[in-house]
This record gives structure tokens, sequence and C-alpha cells, in this order.
């Protein structure tokens, strides 16, 4: 089996979400797997994931055609290093519009890199909108929504991202307190650091680290099942009959007889 190279376009059509974070949490997952990972700053006039990043993480924008074909060309590269995008609202229609004139999903599929979209939800009826377009043009893509917990009203809600046949259910991180947001909302602020660093595993922020990295490590298993080659269809054996003994059964009529390969005794 080809190993893959995971793609997680972190994405919504709403503004304000905690896509960025999700971004950068994933990366910094990625990091204390100690895996190469590269990552990609989709967002016109204000790049948020680099700041953050910015050893990981590359300025990309798809506002021409030399920086459209530079940043797919780099997605498609089969070399197992997982790859992370921060996508902009403002480019979430368009990214997806040049995913499908580029045939991306078949060309990644040849060079054995398999893409996830991670929709960060949203109440607004526009979310719902853009992942039913996704489920909709990409059925074939691992489509999953992400509820943030720090957008109110996730029981109302919810309901509108239901399932993909490749995403699975929905994936739930949790909220922060508005403290701990301010914390980590700073630029020299590392999640790997800090969990280096705590003596206290039962801190907030700790446990926040803990569940959100154990539901990455299930978004992995995941892509990894739907990208597994089916199976082939097991031999028949013929059923044994009461005059049947053992040897004609492992040996019957016509089968050829094994070499044996060891010597006379």
């Amino acid at each position: 089996m080809q190993r893959q190279t995971p793609i997680f376009i972190v994405t919504s059509s709403r503004p304000r979400v905690g896509k960025t974070l999700v971004a950068r949490a994933l990366t910094e997952y990625f990091l204390a797997l100690r895996k190469p990972v590269a990552a990609f700053d989709v967002n016109p006039d204000e790049f948020k994931l680099i700041d953050y990043l910015p050893g990981y993480t590359a300025a990309a924008s798809i506002n021409d055609i030399r920086g459209e074909m530079a940043l797919f060309d780099q997605l498609v590269v089969g070399d197992q290093a997982p790859k992370v995008v921060d996508l902009s609202h403002m480019l979430f229609e368009k990214f997806f519009v040049l995913m499908q004139q580029l045939n991306f999903a078949r060309e990644a599929h040849r060079r054995g890199v398999a893409p996830m979209v991670l929709f960060v939800a949203d109440p607004d009826e526009r979310a719902r909108h853009g992942y039913a377009m996704l489920a909709d043009k990409f059925p074939d893509l691992a489509l999953v929504p992400v509820l943030n917990e720090a957008v109110p009203q996730i029981s109302r809600y919810g309901g509108n991202f239901p399932p993909t046949r490749r995403g699975g259910p929905p994936v739930v991180i949790p909220a922060l307190s508005p403290v701990l947001r301010s914390v980590i909302e700073k630029r020299t602020f590392s999640f790997l650091d800090y969990a280096a660093k705590t003596a206290d595993g039962t801190t907030e922020l700790y446990g926040w680290i803990r569940r959100t990295f154990v539901t990455f490590r299930d978004l992995e298993v995941r892509l990894l099942l739907g990208e597994m080659p089916k199976l082939p269809p097991a031999p028949t054996i013929p059923p044994v009959g009461a005059s049947d003994s053992i040897a004609s059964v492992l040996d019957p009529p016509g089968a050829p007889t094994p070499r044996r390969s060891w010597g006379r005794r």
C-alpha cells in the first residue's frame, strides 16, 4: 500500500469561527509527532497563521494564475509530509472552483495525496449553504464538520452539517475561558511549549490541548481508513461432506503436488 500524504484544508464560508485556531493547533499536533508538516496561510491582506508559526508556514495567494499554480503544485506533492491549509472565507468559493477545474482530486489520488476538508460551522445560513455545496460538488471528498464550542448555540445549528460518507460525523473543538483565549492569542504562545513546561496535567488549557489532539488523531484514522484499498474477494472453499477426509479437502483432485524443499530423510 502506498503511503499517503495527508492534506487538511481548514476553512469556512463565514468569518470569525475559529478557523485559524484549528489550523494552528493541527500544525502543532503534527510537530508534536515530529512530522515535517508544512502549513499554508491563504488569507488575503491579513496573514494570521504565519504570525503564530512563521517557521512552518508559507503565505499563499490565489489572486493570480502564478499564485494558484504555486499553491496547488505544492499541495499535490506526494512526499508523505502532512500539509495544513488555513483558507479564508473570502477565498472559499474561488479555491474550490479551482480545485474542481484542475481536477485536483484525480491528480491527488494518483500521487497518493489524501485531502480532508475541515469545515468550521456557524449558525449563519451562509455556512449551511457553503457546506452543502461542498458535499454536493465533491461527494468523494473527506468532508468533516467542525463544531467550535466557542461559537454559541451548537445544539441549534449542528444538524445543518450532517455526516458525510468519507468524512464521518462532526468533531467538536472545546471552548476556552476568555482569560485563556487572551493567552493563546499572543503571537509568542505555543501549545507544545506550554504542554512541555507545565507540571500540572489538570489545568483547563492542558485539558483543551489533550482533547483537541485526540480529535486530530481520530481525523487521521478516518483519512487512513478512507484511503485503504479494498480487499480482494476471499477464495471459495468447497463444503465438506460426511464422506470427505481432511486430505481430500486440502488436496482436491487435480491440484498440483507441492514440491518439497527439504532433503530426503
